[in-house]
């Protein structure tokens, strides 16, 4: 059971220690294990509540990135309708319920919303819906008309790896793949790989960690005692001293939305879209209440 596997990796000092994985994934994230703390469900997971602060009366402060993977693949895509959703800040999960329940935007309730979540990002993954029927399936073809531009940046993807047998982002991560060959529907043999890798791995292998190195020099040079704790694929979790949460909450912004400054300095990138980020407090990590 995964609470016992808590206290078989907790030591001696009451603390627990995960063991975070550099170069296991694929998209080059981070992964964790002994025991895994990236894989529990945010919501209604009881286990989570056995994460509290080291702190007495201590709070576990989590900041998430708002729709990173939706972000990204505007940047990398330029797909104008992604770039301008996201400036007018649309609400994807809810084009996504209306579309899927065929009604209009302002008519889906948050229970529509929530359901809709899962499908909303799969095609930016490459997944086609041919295992739904109806309203869910549609959505999966409506999403490409809406974000053509996105559906050409995977054909030039894919028309680059059987060219030159790889793909680059904007890091100098690469992503091989030297025998691919085409498919008689007109995909690659690894679609889905090469339109997902570039996307989840920009995000998460890339921008996410970067944030957490800002973070963690700025807790640094403010002698802060809260501790930057775990970063579950876009968010970054800290385990926070009663006396400096608002100090932690203006580190997390600065170190998230503006991380854009320095993937400037260091890969000559510029970001055409805002990163965004929501913050939430608790006594523990599954009691969470957001700020305003």
């Amino acid at each position: 059971m995964l609470i016992l596997g808590i206290e078989t990796w907790t030591r001696a000092d009451g603390i627990l220690h995960a063991q975070f994985n550099q170069c296991i994934t694929a998209t080059g994230r981070l992964s964790s294990s002994a025991p895994n703390l990236q894989n529990m469900p945010k919501r209604g997971f009881p286990v989570r509540e056995a994460m509290v602060s080291r702190f007495e009366n201590g709070l576990i402060i989590e900041s998430d990135f708002s729709g990173l993977e939706f972000v990204m693949a505007g940047q990398l895509s330029g797909d104008p309708q992604i770039i301008k959703d996201v400036l007018e800040g649309k609400d994807l999960h809810k084009q996504t319920a209306s579309i899927i329940n065929e009604c209009k935007i302002d008519e889906v309730d948050k229970d529509a919303r929530q359901n809709a979540k899962a499908h909303s990002f799969a095609p930016i993954y490459g997944a086609t819906g041919g295992q739904y029927e109806g309203h869910i399936k549609n959505y999966y073809s409506r999403f490409f008309q809406i974000y053509k531009g996105l559906g050409t940046y995977h054909k030039k993807l894919t028309d680059g790896v059987l060219k030159n047998g790889h793909i680059q982002i904007f890091s100098g991560r690469q992503f091989f793949w030297p025998n691919e060959e085409r498919r008689r529907n007109g995909r690659t043999k690894n679609y889905t790989q090469q339109v997902n890798y570039p996307v989840q791995s920009a995000a998460t292998a890339d921008i996410v960690p970067l944030s957490c190195i800002r973070a963690f020099r700025k807790f640094k040079e403010l002698n802060l005692r809260s501790k930057l704790v775990l970063t579950v694929h876009d968010s970054i979790v800290v385990d926070t001293h009663p006396d400096e949460e608002e100090q932690v909450k203006e580190v997390l912004q600065w170190a998230m939305e503006k991380v854009t400054e320095e993937a400037k300095e260091l890969w000559d990138y510029d970001f055409i879209l805002p990163l965004k980020i929501e913050t939430s407090r608790g006594k523990n990590w599954l009691d969470q209440v957001e700020y305003d």
